[in-house]
Parts: C-alpha cells; sequence; structure tokens
C-alpha cells in the first residue's frame, strides 16, 4: 500500500513523533481478538471497546500488556493514553512486537509477572548475569510469593533486581525483562501486599493462599 500510495500518504496517518498505522495482535479477556490494524495515536479505549468489543462478559477490565512478554501492564485509568512510542514508554510499556493482550479483574497481576519472567528466563541468551541470574532470582521470588513464602523485603528486592537489570543487561531483551514486574508493582502494588502481608490472592489464582471451605 505504501508504493501504490508513497510515503508521504503514509506518514499522513498518525503522530508527528510516530508516524503511519500499526498492527497488534489483539487477545487476552477480549469479545473480538485478532489482528487489527489501526493509525499510530489512537486510545486503548478505542482499541479495546470500539475494536475488541470490550471485555469479555462477567468481567471488568484490569490491565493491558503490550509490547509482548517483555511489555509493561497498563491500567485502567490510562485507557485513554494515546498509543505511540514515547506515551507507551512513559507508562513503563513499550510498541515491542505488536501484543496487545487484555487482562480483568480474574487475573492475578503477581502471576501475570510471573508468568511473563518464566517465558523470558527461557529466552535469555544466558551471557551477561544482570540477566541471566537477575530473571532466575526473581523468577524465585515471585515463585514464593504466589506460593504463600513471600517475606518482607521482598519487594524492595524485586525492585532493586530489576532496576539493575534494566540498567547493566548487554541486550535489549535483558534491559526490558522487568517491565512486567516493575509495571505491576507500581500500578498494582496492594496486590503483591495482599500476597505477601496477609496470604490472600485477591483474584483467586493463586492456589496456595486460596481456601475453600464446605
Amino acid at each position: 500500500v505504501i508504493i501504490a500510495r508513497g510515503a508521504k500518504w503514509f506518514s499522513g496517518i498518525g503522530t508527528e513523533g510516530s508516524k503511519g498505522t500499526k498492527v497488534f495482535s489483539l487477545v487476552g479477556k477480549i469479545n473480538h481478538v485478532g489482528l487489527v490494524e489501526v493509525p499510530m495515536g489512537i486510545s486503548l479505549r478505542k482499541i479495546i471497546d470500539d475494536i475488541g468489543g470490550g471485555v469479555e462478559s462477567g468481567g471488568e477490565f484490569k490491565a493491558v500488556q503490550t509490547g509482548g512478554p517483555s511489555g509493561g501492564c497498563i491500567p485502567a485509568e490510562y485507557l485513554d493514553s494515546p498509543v505511540d512510542y514515547a506515551s507507551l514508554t512513559a507508562l513503563g510499556s513499550m510498541m515491542g512486537s505488536g501484543g496487545m493482550i487484555v487482562m480483568d479483574n480474574r487475573t492475578c497481576m503477581v502471576d501475570v509477572a510471573r508468568y511473563f519472567l518464566a517465558f523470558l528466563q527461557d529466552e535469555s541468551c544466558g551471557k551477561c548475569v544482570p540477566c541471566r541470574e537477575g530473571i532466575t532470582r526473581m523468577l524465585n521470588i515471585l515463585d514464593g510469593i504466589c506460593e504463600g513464602s513471600g517475606q518482607a523485603g521482598d519487594v524492595e528486592l524485586l525492585q532493586e533486581l530489576a532496576e539493575v537489570m534494566a540498567d547493566a543487561s548487554l541486550c535489549a531483551l535483558g534491559t526490558s525483562a522487568a517491565n512486567p514486574v516493575l509495571t505491576t508493582l507500581k500500578y498494582f502494588g496492594e496486590e503483591y501486599r495482599a500476597h505477601i502481608e496477609e496470604h490472600r490472592c485477591p483474584a483467586k489464582v493463586c492456589r496456595a493462599l486460596t481456601t475453600y471451605r464446605i
């Protein structure tokens, strides 16, 4: 299409700093999943509500992760933010590979961070210590929190490890791998506190912290 219509036409779409369109893989707790092409600068709300048809029945929007496994989780209060490179980076996420995963109130954000770190641990080449050991150590801490053995100081240690990884890793996988942890700590810190201090998973996802009574 760009060849047919020209670069000037394409750069007329989007914003000054993020021109053209972007293709996203829209998945998760949403009514209409699939690949969507949108103009840069469109709001997250329009993508999720107008194109994706909103959150699945029975759920309430909680967060959206953009950019793939290394992307950050953006809460409901920023749904009207524009989708462009600068705005997503400012929120702690990224454009990345064009992934967009919608999560509802039945999602545990601590478990989400653990899930993506497990993936990134497999993807790490292991060449540099900050990435190789940082991801492994953070994953061990998150496993403990989800299994009911979280301790005072775990949140601070996760924050410190994430910042060291972002500063000292050799490649973009390591520098961005902490995004799921950093954004869930920033926007959903109360869930970490509930897991560690109250031994409770608010979303009732972590089985070790869930009790059934008859």
